[in-house]
């Protein structure tokens, strides 16, 4: 299972960079800093996709043989699974995508960008194919993962390039003009997706109740990140806009990787969640590890589980406030690692204060 945490993190990173590599090579010099992007990387991400993107087909070809026929089960699993077609389809836009990167200089001219961009897409939807949410529905749960996927890689991928591939912060406030509305519109799809995906793989009304079990821990966990998300977007547009119109100098890249820092946490998360069954798929009632670590008392059954204010939850909740107020203030004192742990932080207590007010 470690193996797939760490390939779907993998996954989710290489489609964030080529979206976010391709958006920004679509945009004029003055509306962008300087970014040095290699065609070698793009290669390497584009392979690593249709690796990385195997990893779960190869493990389910495994499972599946237990030491019989592995040829013949491969090509079942590949042929006729939804998952084994899915990365059927993938390997071949892959293949394809890699030519057109060989034969075309994408990264100089732009009509040839934008075809890159189309197959970044596509590769994208081929992954929401074989999702949670698109086997549960004929058609709204594959397009919510996708517009899902691709909010999320347009938006974490435009920071990950900025942030760790520019030579400078040249532009910095032409480019948080046009970027401020982008990932503002991204977060907001990624909610309204997110959501709706959430009602179509469980009933959100029992949404506490899946806390103690390891799908409803993964998704607690990654609804938690959004603070530190919220506070890193606050510091990136709004602080260090004003801070750049009287300090131009200033160097806001430190910032900006950590928030992408922040989001490739969620994708670590989000890589764990989807392979963890739904409440609604599976009879075990295994208790989370997790939570049965960290909840203090008998552990209450799966369902109902209700959340009410406890001393405990109360002081969890202020100390989150306090954790809050920190992170700003360490802003102001320009000390990017010091409001990174505080964010963090942020997260533990007010992860502590749910966990500590279930009954």
């Amino acid at each position: 299972m470690a193996l797939l945490y760490v390939t779907e993190t993998l996954l989710y990173s290489c489609f964030s960079f080529l979206m976010g590599a391709f958006t920004l090579q679509l945009l004029p010099a003055n509306k962008k800093p300087s970014i040095l992007i290699r065609e070698r990387w793009l290669y390497a991400a584009v392979a690593g996709v249709g690796l990385f993107a195997f990893v779960p087909v190869a493990i389910l070809i495994i499972e599946i043989s237990q030491g019989n026929d592995l040829a013949a089960i491969a090509q079942s699993v590949i042929f006729s699974f939804t998952i084994g077609k899915a990365w059927a389809f993938t390997f071949a836009v892959a293949v394809f995508f890699a030519l057109y990167l060989f034969t075309f200089p994408v990264l100089t001219e732009k009509r040839f960008t934008i075809g890159a961009l189309v197959f970044t897409i596509v590769l994208l939807f081929s992954i929401g194919w074989s999702s949670h949410a698109a086997s549960l529905t004929e058609w709204s749960g594959f397009l919510s993962h996708s517009v899902h996927f691709t909010a999320v890689s347009v938006w974490t991928g435009i920071l990950i390039v900025t942030g760790w591939f520019s030579k400078d912060h040249a532009n910095w406030l032409a480019f948080l003009k046009w970027f401020s509305p982008v990932a503002l519109i991204c977060f907001g799809l990624t909610i309204a997706s997110g959501f709706f995906m959430m009602t179509v793989i469980m009933d959100v009304n029992k949404y506490i109740s899946s806390w103690p079990l390891n799908y409803g821990q993964a998704l607690l966990i990654k609804h938690l990140f959004l603070l530190p998300i919220l506070l890193f977007a606050f510091i990136n547009s709004v602080l260090i806009k004003k801070r750049l119109q009287k300090k131009q100098e200033f160097n806001p890249k430190p910032w900006v990787k950590a928030e992408s820092i922040v989001l490739l946490f969620i994708f670590v998360t989000t890589a764990f969640l989807g392979q963890q069954e739904p409440p609604h798929a599976s009879a075990d009632i295994t208790h989370s590890p997790l939570f049965a670590y960290f909840y203090n008392g008998a552990i209450p059954p799966v369902t109902p589980v209700q959340f009410g204010w406890s001393s405990m939850s109360t002081l969890f909740s202020i100390a989150a406030v306090l954790f809050s107020a920190l992170s700003l203030w360490s802003w102001k004192q320009k000390a990017v690692s010091i409001t990174f742990i505080l964010s963090m932080l942020l997260v533990f207590f007010v992860y502590m204060a749910l966990i500590s007010g279930l009954h």
